[in-house]
């Protein structure tokens, strides 16, 4: 469906400019609005870029409101792209090595630890308290947007709780400042739910999607709704290649697959089936391993008796391709379609590694 998808694109026509009307753009962009909350969507082509839009978008709205000092908070451990205000973002300062001026980057960013509702509350308040100094020169700080990934991906697959989210949307509801999900490794699917923060039970004003979204061939989008839908007017950002006829014609693939295969029922089964196994073999093998979590086939097992990578290294060499999320976790991200048969072969490989780890 996929293939079949770009080359029939790739025949007729790959690349147009936005000032033109893209039919294939438009379907894309209607199919996103009908399975979201979002009312309005930006395409561009990578997650990143769809989250510098996202902090562009916060930083005008913010303006709009009169704020000239926004600030985002964003998460410890979190990640959200590798271009300079994205990696800022990223709540790592691991990847901020090398890249800043005079020991900073980006500026207007701040980090706060996921989950914890009451540092949350403190970090809003204390950043709308706008300082007497600058109150003087006629500046007024405030929250710009609240930035979190629904399930920490690169973090050790740590979910949200809806308690947390909750009262971050609160926060926002009450500072007039916006909540912002990325999505672009939660999203499409991979959780169980078409977006991940239907787990939680809340509404942000901007998401990010990419990744998934073309099925491979690079895409990007950001969504939003309400107010945050029109603070973008002509000229204020844009994309040469964003939503061209041939990565939304694989987006408009991917939706049809949605549609039409199942794909959320076979997540949510196999993810369950992955989860089960995982968990009886670390029953099996405490001195190994620690607690699994995640949704859908978004997984994660903690590794207690060695670096992660480690493990991960040893399976690969069985041929099992797992990948490390922080020094601890192993991260199980099989594609949406697996099958219940490779299920059973990725936990078999993985128990066979495991057990060689326990005796040594």
């Amino acid at each position: 469906m996929l293939t079949e998808a770009i080359e029939k694109q790739m025949a007729e026509l790959h690349h147009v400019s936005n000032l033109y009307y893209i039919p294939q753009q438009a379907a894309l962009a209607k199919w996103l609005v009908e399975n979201s909350c979002a009312e309005k969507v930006f395409f561009c082509n990578s997650g990143a870029e769809s989250n510098e839009g996202a902090i562009k978008l916060a930083r005008r709205h913010a303006s709009n409101r009169g704020i000239t000092d926004p600030v985002i908070i964003t998460a410890h451990d979190s990640f959200h792209g590798r271009t300079l205000a994205a990696i800022t973002a990223t709540g790592q300062e691991k990847y901020h090595k090398g890249f800043g001026y005079g020991g900073e980057m980006v500026q207007g960013f701040t980090y706060v630890k996921y989950n914890d509702i009451d540092e949350l509350v403190e970090k809003v308040k204390e950043i709308n308290d706008t300082p007497a100094e600058l109150a003087a020169e006629g500046r007024k700080r405030g929250v710009a947007a609240i930035m979190l990934e629904p399930l920490q991906g690169e973090g050790g697959i740590l979910p949200g709780t809806s308690e947390y989210f909750e009262k971050a949307r609160e926060l926002c509801d009450e500072s007039g400042s916006l909540l912002i999900c990325d999505e672009v490794q939660a999203g499409m699917g991979r959780t169980g739910t078409l977006w991940g923060h239907e787990n939680l039970g809340i509404v942000p004003d901007v998401f990010t999607s990419a990744k998934a979204l073309g099925g491979g061939v690079p895409i990007g989008a950001l969504l939003a709704r309400g107010e945050a839908a029109d603070v973008f007017g002509p000229g204020d950002h844009a994309s040469t290649y964003g939503g061209n006829p041939l990565a939304c014609a694989a987006g408009l693939a991917v939706a049809k697959a949605f549609c039409q295969e199942n794909l959320l029922d076979n997540c949510n089964g196999r993810g369950a089936q992955l989860k089960k196994g995982l968990e009886a073999i670390s029953a099996k093998y405490p001195n190994v391993l620690g607690e699994v979590r995640g949704w859908g086939l978004m997984l994660g097992i903690d590794s207690v008796s060695c670096p992660a990578g480690e493990l991960v290294g040893e399976c690969m060499k069985e041929g099992l391709l797992l990948v490390p999320a922080g020094p601890k976790t192993v991260r199980f991200v099989p594609p949406l379609v697996v099958s219940e048969a490779e299920v059973d072969q990725a936990l078999k490989i993985f128990e066979e590694t495991v057990s060689k780890k326990a005796c040594t």
